[in-house]
């Protein structure tokens, strides 16, 4: 019998009503109200997310039915790869980055981070019990809808392309923030009545601060993103790879995505432990 990996941590942040939905680093948020009294959905990256997201909203009176949309901080595999499920099951609209329709319709180029850039996030791998079952199951999603040199396979067309600046229907309070650097179409979501600011993959965490990703594809363009971040007055950083946090003045206390944390321990073992993985995958 396959192993299924460490159970999922479902931690509710009721002061801004939004339920994270973690898989080792790979997160997935429910907002339960997005303005207009529909709760909504950001990042599904697994399928396996599903069935939490649905037992997230029974928990408070609703269902996945319910949803007012899926959205998409960029077209990774590991923050799409349940949107198919989830829309085939519900049909639910969902709404992704202008960039990446540019990419689909090859009027822009697709740029994948390698996997040099990828191994500089091991200090966020380190942070949480690592489980390479949810690794597996993102790579199989990438095999089928991923966005590589190959282009965006996403087998349906979505409801609006996000541009920055915008405010959803049923998301009045949420703008959009065009933040390129780790990919060409990464996008935040930041409400200001809250402070909250979904950070996708331009701020992860490690170490209970921010951290602007050191993965990235344009260094151009990620000192562009962190001048712009580091404006905003966070105090609720949720990040696509690694824990929530909350406090004052996230963004001034951020690292750099230039800085690195302090390697551990944990950090080298985990580093062995993935490259074993990846020659016996190989």
């Amino acid at each position: 019998m396959p192993r299924s990996g460490p159970a999922p941590v479902i931690t509710h942040l009721a002061e801004i009503g939004i339920t994270v939905i973690s898989k080792w680093v790979y997160n997935c948020y429910v907002i339960h109200d997005g303005g207009d009294g529909r709760p909504f959905v950001v990042d599904l990256g697994m399928p396996s997310q599903l069935p939490l997201v649905s037992d997230a909203l029974r928990a408070r009176g609703s269902d996945a039915a319910d949803l007012g949309a899926a959205i998409a901080t960029h077209g990774h595999a590991d923050h799409v790869g349940g949107l198919p499920t989830l829309r085939h099951a519900h049909g639910t609209a969902v709404h992704l980055p202008q960039a990446l329709a540019e990419m689909r319709a090859g009027t822009r180029p697709i740029r994948p981070p390698g996997l040099r850039a990828v191994a500089q996030i091991l200090p966020v791998m380190a942070s949480q019990p690592r489980d390479l079952v949810a690794t597996k199951e993102i790579a199989g999603v990438m095999a089928e809808i991923g966005c590589d040199a190959k282009g965006v396979r996403l087998p349906f067309e979505p409801d609006s392309w996000l541009a920055d600046g915008d405010h959803l229907p049923g998301l009045p309070a949420w703008e959009v923030l065009n933040t390129p650097g780790h990919s060409d179409d990464s996008t935040c979501l930041y409400h200001r009545p809250t402070r909250t600011l979904l950070s996708g993959d331009a701020v992860l965490s490690v170490e209970g601060k921010g951290w602007f990703n050191p993965e990235y594809v344009d260094g151009r363009l990620s000192a562009q993103t962190e001048v712009r971040l580091r404006a905003l007055d966070v105090e609720h950083l949720l990040p696509g790879h690694g824990l929530a946090v909350s406090g004052a003045d996230l963004m001034g206390g951020a690292l750099g995505f230039a800085e690195r944390p302090k390697e551990s321990s944990k950090l080298k073992a985990l580093g062995r432990v993935l490259t074993n993985h990846a020659r016996r995958t190989s």
